[in-house]
Order: C-alpha cells, then structure tokens, then sequence
C-alpha cells in the first residue's frame, strides 16, 4: 500500500518464508563492524556492509525487483549501497535522511510479537517534530521510500530477540 504524501509503499508476505528462514542464516554469517565513516564513537551500532554478489546469493532480487516495477515513482535504478543493521535494545538511533536515494527496506526476521517494538518512524519532512507515519516490525516487509524522508528506528524492547535485522539497498 501507498502512504498519501509521502513516496512510500509497504510490501507484505511477498517473500516465502522458506527463503526468508535462508536469508536469516545467511544475515547470521555476515562480517560486522561498529559504527559509522561520518559518526564518532558514541553510538558503536552494528551493521554489514555487502556486495552485490553477496545480495545476489540470498535469492531476494527477484522479489525487491517485483516490489520495485510496481511503485511508480520508484524509479532510480542504479544499486550503490546494501547495508545489514544489526539492532540491540540500548541502541540508539537518531532522526536522519538519505537526501538523493531512494531506499528498499526488508524486515529480516522470523518472528516479530507484539510488544518489541523495532518500527521505523517516519517524520514529516517539513516539521521532524511530526511523526507523519510508522510502520510496524513485520517480518518479510518490504518498505521503498524516498531516502530524503527524515526516519529514525525504534530500537527494540527487552523482551524481543537479541537482534532485529533489517537489510537496506540504497539507489541513485
């Protein structure tokens, strides 16, 4: 579905979830590294930075492509960034944007109950002060929206799994 004044679209059940179960051990096997090139050592979150060959391994192309040629404004094509997130409860993340991309948002894990929290908030882009919309933590989403909407994670509650991945292309 279409979020109304924004250039988002949400995906669900479009992955098997036989392939979803591969992708998972798959993410498990990534190299990670803390923090980010642009940030200090603050906020040392997780993530893996993967290879388009790597992507191509999981199977998921495919399906991010068929989620793609139906979002009409979704039309930069050039893949230049795939980053793994690896989200722990005390994290912290902070409002930010991908000014000029265009992201692909997949939920990663098996199972997401209700009370663990993890969405992504998206912020009105002429008033961060404005939740303009969240999307819940749903395994297999897949979420295409305009990287220059101000978004932040919701990292999740104690309660939920150790880690909640989320694999994130970015386009130009």
């Amino acid at each position: 579905f279409y979020i109304m004044n924004l250039n988002l679209n949400v995906f669900d059940e479009v992955i098997p979830y036989s392939l979803m179960d591969m992708v998972l051990a798959f993410c498990k096997k990534s190299t990670f590294r803390l923090g980010w090139p642009d940030g200090d050592d603050t906020d040392l979150n997780l993530h893996s930075t993967w290879t388009k060959d790597e992507l191509e391994l999981t199977g998921l192309i495919p399906y991010f492509n068929k989620c793609i040629k139906n979002t009409e404004w979704f039309v930069k094509n050039d893949l230049h960034r795939i980053i793994l997130n690896v989200v722990k409860s005390n994290d912290v993340h902070y409002i930010h944007h991908h000014e000029g991309e265009q992201v692909l948002l997949y939920y990663v894990n098996l199972d997401w109950q209700d009370g663990w929290y993890g969405e992504t908030i998206f912020y009105n882009p002429s008033n961060i002060k404005e939740v303009q919309y969240t999307t819940s933590f749903q395994p297999g989403r897949i979420i295409l929206f305009d990287g220059s909407i101000p978004h932040a994670i919701r990292p999740q509650s104690i309660k939920a799994p150790k880690f909640r991945f989320t694999l994130s292309l970015f386009f130009v």
